[in-house]
Parts: structure tokens; sequence; C-alpha cells
């Protein structure tokens, strides 16, 4: 027997325009039957500056200005999204070359770690040469964001109607905004964790969100390169599916940004030193 296709949501558009279709068996218990699942595409991405390069890094063909900006901005790179002046994508044979035009003045070069060229999906830490550069938290403190286990519940319950590419390939990770009140107002999808994040602070940054009226959340894990991007761009809080690490706990607190995690029982707020 073979499996029809759902039919598609209108909102479903783009993820079928960044996924394939892949042909299958799935075997269950009640037998065997044709199946067409629809998986992501993985893409090098490549950050350029002024035409030259910095960082490729694999990710979903999508949202290309959000993503560039946003890692520009989360890697101390550049302070805002006025500080790009123009943003050039450009397919290549295997993927796609983003340039940001950045008056020179703009770019802060001591935050520049060198990297090599290529960096696996999401890899926060790919291509970083020097163990300082890993680690690079910023010394100003992050606005004061109310975070209720209430409004976090919300937001995740929520997560899913805000999730169009998974909701086609079933792989991909979210990054949202919500309001203090748990109200899902943007969000991103890529393959990694780490892009999708890029992707929610680039789109931020470009529709000048008061970044004191909300928080991240994440359908992700909490590692601690996370922590480190929301600290970098501003944000004061965030929330994950799962407990942070030791490390993203201590940066969080260091930075004074507020962690969430799903918990089996409810929602954990990590309030206490």
């Amino acid at each position: 027997m073979k499996r029809q296709r759902p039919p598609v949501h209108p909102g479903d558009v783009e993820a079928l325009r960044t996924s394939i279709a892949a042909h299958g068996i799935l075997h269950t218990l009640a037998g065997d039957e044709e199946t067409i699942w629809q998986v992501p595409e993985e893409v090098p991405l490549a950050v350029q500056f002024n035409s030259q390069s910095y960082a490729v890094m694999m990710g979903t063909p999508a949202d290309f200005e959000d993503f560039a900006i946003g890692f520009a901005i989360a890697e101390g790179l550049i302070a805002k999204a006025s500080d790009v002046t123009a943003v050039l994508v450009l397919p290549t044979e295997q993927g796609y070359a983003i340039d940001l035009s950045v008056p020179e003045e703009k770019i802060n070069r001591d935050r520049m770690a060198k990297r090599s060229l290529e960096g696996r999906t999401g890899c926060g830490l790919c291509g970083i040469e020097d163990m300082k550069d890993a680690i690079r938290m910023p010394s100003r403190r992050l606005p004061a964001v109310a975070l209720s286990p209430q409004a976090v519940a919300r937001a995740y319950e929520q997560l899913p109607a805000h999730q169009p590419m998974s909701r086609v390939n079933r792989t991909v990770h979210a990054a949202a905004w919500c309001s203090v009140d748990g109200e899902i107002l943007l969000s991103r999808e890529d393959v990694g964790r780490h892009n999708a994040l890029d992707k929610l602070i680039g789109a931020l940054a470009r529709e000048g969100r008061d970044l004191g009226q909300g928080f991240v959340l994440m359908s992700s894990r909490c590692s601690f390169e996370l922590v480190q991007k929301c600290a970098i761009a501003g944000i004061g809080a965030l929330a994950t599916v799962s407990a942070p690490t030791a490390l993203a706990l201590s940066l969080a607190r260091q930075a004074h940004l507020k962690l969430a995690a799903l918990a089996g029982r409810g929602v954990m707020i990590f309030d206490r030193d």
C-alpha cells in the first residue's frame, strides 16, 4: 500500500521548497507500506564581509539575510543590523554565499576569531583555532526580563504551530521570540540549532524589536553557545526543552541571563546561584 501525501498547508510552501522527497518503506507492526517523507536540504552557507570569506556553516537554505546578520551580531562582529548597508545572496555550485557590506569602522576586528572555512551543521565552535576564542561573553549587563513558568509553558504549547518546516520534514530546530506573557511573536527554523538562533537574532535586529520585552524559546538542548549568542545579542532570557549544561548555566549567571527548561512535571526556572 502506498501512503498518500497529506494536504499542503499554506505555511508549508517554504518548507517544501527547502526539502526533498525521500521514498522508502515504512515497517510497522501492522505491516509494510511505501512512504514518502520530506527531508530538509543541508547546504554550505558562506558568510562574507565586504566580499571576504569569514565562515562557512552548513544550514537550511532559507532566511539568508536574517542568518547572516544574526550570525554577525551573535559573534560580536557588528553591533546592530543597521551597520549592514547591503546584503547580497549569491547561489554557488553547492550552496549560497551571503555577502554583507559593512563599513570598515563598523566591523569589530578584535572579535573576529580566526576560523577555517568549514563548519558542521549549526556548530557554534567549528573553525575556531584558539581555545580562548571559544568562550567570549559580553561585559554589559543584560535587560532584566520577567520570566514566569506560566509564560514558558504557554509558549511551549504554541511552538508546534510556528514550525512549518518541522511539520513537513520533522527534522529541523526552531527558535522563537516570545512576549513576556508567552505569546510567540516570531520564529525561525534550521537544521542547526545555532543557525536557527542566528536567524531569529537577525530577524529581531532587522525589525528593531525591544529585547527587554520577551524571551527566546528553542526546541533544542541548552548548550553554552546558545547562552553566549543570546548574551552577545542582548537577549535577557532563554528557555529550552532540556536542562542547560553546567557551563551554560555558569555563563548565564555570569551574564545575568535567565534560563528555563521544560520538565516532566512543569517548567524549571534556574533563578538561584
